[in-house]
């Protein structure tokens, strides 16, 4: 029963491969005259559209260049308009910004008078070595001196430099430095 069985699945096996590899050839013939059927009513179309289409995107050329003139014209005042809405006040403001934040040394009896001029010439470049004393010298008497002034990210790169070299160094917003000194006035 054993022998008979291995040739009953042979056969079997056989029959299904020649109805598959059938049915395949079969499908590929089909798609293969649906191609060749598509392209012989493509060709057809495409010589009598041919002269159509020359015509058609000379025109769509010509629409497209006055598109794009016009575009350019309102691109044009839009700017203008732009430029003109940004008035005075505007650019005062922003000139006002740029130099808006303060860094402030605070006197301390830690470090001497060398140590503070040269870390201050050092770290702020534009500094010289006499305008760093005199800083350093209004520090010690009165507490506290202006640095410099400058916009914020150049004031902050600028006093964690002064403290990673040990000075007590703070910013303050201009309109900060107004307050606190409206409010001593009052109290006086």
């Amino acid at each position: 029963m054993y022998k008979h069985f291995k040739t009953f699945c042979f056969f079997v096996l056989c029959v299904l491969f020649c109805k598959r590899i059938n049915s395949y050839n079969n499908i590929k013939i089909n798609i293969q005259w649906k191609l060749i059927n598509r392209k012989k009513t493509q060709s057809t179309h495409s010589i009598l559209s041919k002269k159509k289409r020359k015509n058609v995107l000379g025109a769509q050329n010509n629409m497209n260049l006055e598109k794009i003139k016009q575009l350019r014209k309102v691109s044009k005042e839009i700017k203008k308009k732009n430029i003109l809405e940004i008035n005075e006040e505007e650019k005062q403001k922003r000139e006002k910004e740029t130099t808006a934040w303060k860094v402030i040394l605070y006197n301390d009896d830690i470090h001497n008078f060398t140590h503070v001029t040269d870390v201050i010439v050092k770290v702020i470049e534009h500094i010289s070595k006499a305008k760093a004393h005199t800083i350093t010298v209004k520090a010690h008497s009165t507490g506290q001196a202006l640095i410099c002034s400058t916009w914020k990210a150049q004031a902050e790169k600028y006093c964690e430099e002064l403290q990673k070299n040990g000075l007590t160094v703070s910013i303050i917003h201009e309109s900060q430095l107004k307050s606190t000194k409206n409010k001593s006035d009052t109290k006086i």
